[in-house]
């Protein structure tokens, strides 16, 4: 399935939860660098005339500093990404259970097919009454919430299901955690070593300073820098994400050896619920951690 093929609530909340990260990440961003700046230039002087340029820099820089705060207070683009993503999230996983025929939606031997639109419908309303923080405005006129893909696949024999649900599901889910977490574990590693870095060279700058070799308020930059890192490393949660990736991964091939064992109606859609369980696990626990 593509993105296309999910329900129009799933694609508007999957938009909305990238439009607020991206605003997040690059405001926060701009405000370090700010941030950054403004004890930059704040370490010397640069006289022109009776005017303080570097003063006027650094004063420039902390007045735009406070207005990205202010935008991020008022804003809240990070409520926007957290509410958003959350909402896509859970509207995928219950198109799936639907699509492979999952707990609760039956396979048509025990619930029809209009019940289980219904339900469905029904689910989604529950969560878009919820929402606070963004609108799931739809794409397009011609958005559904029930595509025609999604019933294609519902038909489906079981057999069918089960090749669509273990490749366009659990093994696209498998592969994304795990090149997730090589990548948040490979970032968490290079800034540890940035930081440390920039420690040693604030610890160098400030015997230099008390041998009186530096005329320059240098430690307080790379202090300043530092403090910026670890400020940006939080808002990433690279060594968080990193583990609760690779649990997720680790957790997702355990369910995938036994995906053979169903051979029947109910005993695949307690499969189905099993493993789309496992992969709402890691969805709560960064929405908990995040809000």
């Amino acid at each position: 399935m593509e993105d296309s093929d999910f329900p129009a609530i799933f694609q508007a909340a999957d938009r909305s939860a990238i439009t607020g990260q991206r605003r997040l990440l690059r405001s926060t961003g701009l405000r370090l660098i700010c941030l950054v700046a403004a004890a930059a230039f704040g370490a010397f002087s640069l006289d022109a005339g009776q005017v303080d340029i570097a003063a006027v820099i650094a004063a420039a820089s902390l007045a735009f500093a406070l207005v990205i705060e202010v935008y991020l207070l008022t804003a809240r683009p990070d409520r926007q990404w957290y509410e958003a993503r959350a909402v896509a999230e859970s509207t995928k996983t219950l198109a799936w259970r639907y699509v492979v025929a999952g707990e609760p939606f039956g396979h048509k031997e025990h619930i029809t097919d209009h019940s289980a639109d219904l339900l469905l419908l029904r689910r989604f309303t529950t969560i878009a009454r919820d929402l606070r923080s963004f609108a799931p405005i739809p794409l397009s006129d011609g958005d559904s919430q029930v595509t025609e893909t999604m019933r294609r696949l519902r038909a489906l024999p079981l057999d069918e299901r089960k090749r669509q649900y273990l490749e366009g599901r659990i093994d696209d889910q498998r592969i994304w955690y795990r090149r997730k977490a090589a990548l948040n574990e490979r970032r968490a590693s290079q800034w540890s070593v940035t930081l440390a870095a920039l420690e040693a060279l604030g610890l160098v700058a400030a015997v230099l300073n008390g041998a009186q070799v530096l005329d320059l308020d240098l430690p307080g930059v790379v202090g300043a820098i530092g403090a910026a890192g670890i400020a940006w490393m939080q808002t990433r949660q690279h060594q968080q994400l990193a583990s609760a990736y690779s649990v997720a991964a680790l957790e997702l091939g355990d369910i995938v050896s036994r995906a053979e064992w169903p051979s029947t109606e109910e005993e695949w859609a307690h499969f189905v619920d099993e493993a789309e369980e496992a992969i709402s696990r890691e969805h709560v626990l960064w929405w908990a951690s995040h809000s």
